[in-house]
């Protein structure tokens, strides 16, 4: 064993009884899988271990998300049980390797037109060596408000907006990675036919304060006569036929987070944070699960919300027996 390095803890979710029980419809996705793993002659080691991650994982549905199909989950379901396998010990590696099962798995789905949809990994960065596996992390007021100072005292008007524009409209890094000027509407506030999850056209919604970062940003580079090639984002990298990267935004939000004292920022984390923060001020779950472009109010409420415990405490006392 490499001295120093930390041995990652086993996730004891193996079970042959509750895999009789798994949904039907995985378990069919499963065999298929099989036996395309078998006809590709992997070695015998990279089937047990590929195996080995998805059982765990088809129980982990079972036990934690309802026994839903593999072929009905999200990028938030892959999500929480990466944060489960982070929870019980699984070092950066081991995730890493969890990941990739998972995905191969999807892509095997996706290409045989079992998968009609896009696969709920594709936007999921993968950790590197050395750094820490990606954390939910909840933005308080106050931290939005020492981001907003921190940002002020920089003076990046593009990494400001950048924040700002993230946080308002709750959009996924990809789609705001491919943002033009052509989407977007300042007189209404809104960036029109933006490219989601599954191929689907969304609008996304943005406030007076984000209109007015972007009326600045777009005088900024007429004054300058900088050419952004129609992208919203510009840097050394981007031309007529490419945008800013995923990773390029990754970087920018972990800056961001090493200013107000969050290493672990990412972008999705300005996703829950703006959504917690409209369920905090009082907007129903029902309008902030349309904003989020989600299918349903669960998805929103499960991943997205955290307990307002000051509420629940006063409607207690409300109605305290």
């Amino acid at each position: 064993m490499a001295i120093g390095k930390k041995r990652s803890r086993r996730v004891k979710l193996h079970d042959k009884e509750k895999l009789k029980m798994i949904n039907p419809e995985t378990l069919k996705c499963w065999k298929k899988y099989q036996q395309y793993m078998n006809v590709k002659e992997l070695s015998e080691k990279t089937i047990y271990n590929y195996n080995s991650d998805l059982t765990q994982w088809f129980i982990f549905i079972l036990d934690k998300q309802f026994n839903q199909s593999v072929l009905d989950l999200g990028e938030d379901d892959i999500l929480e049980f990466v944060t489960f396998a982070k929870s019980q010990g699984n070092n950066t590696e081991r995730i890493k390797r969890r990941l990739s099962s998972i995905s191969s798995f999807y892509k095997f789905l996706k290409r045989k037109k079992i998968l009609n949809s896009d696969s709920p990994t594709e936007y999921i960065e993968r950790p590197k060596r050395g750094l820490p596996v990606v954390t939910q992390t909840y933005l308080s007021k106050e931290q939005i408000e020492l981001m907003r100072k921190k940002l002020d005292e920089l003076g990046d008007l593009q990494l400001k907006t950048y924040a700002e524009l993230s946080l308002s409209t709750m959009a996924r890094v990809n789609a705001i990675a491919h943002l033009r000027w052509e989407q977007i509407d300042l007189e209404n506030r809104v960036c029109n036919d933006v490219l989601e999850k599954e191929q689907k056209y969304v609008t996304l919604f943005f406030s007076e304060k984000v209109k007015k970062l972007l009326v600045q940003l777009k005088e900024y580079r007429t004054h300058y006569d900088i050419d952004d090639f129609g992208w919203l984002w510009r840097t050394p990298y981007t031309n007529q036929y490419d945008c800013v990267s995923n990773g390029t935004l990754a970087g920018w939000c972990s800056k961001i987070g090493q200013m107000i004292g969050i290493s672990t920022l990412h972008p999705h984390d300005f996703r829950h944070s703006g959504s917690n923060q409209l369920s905090i001020s009082g907007m129903p779950l029902e309008d902030i699960s349309t904003l989020l472009n989600h299918i349903s109010t669960e998805v929103t409420k499960k991943h997205y919300l955290l307990p307002n415990n000051k509420k629940i405490s006063a409607l207690k006392d409300k109605f305290e027996v």
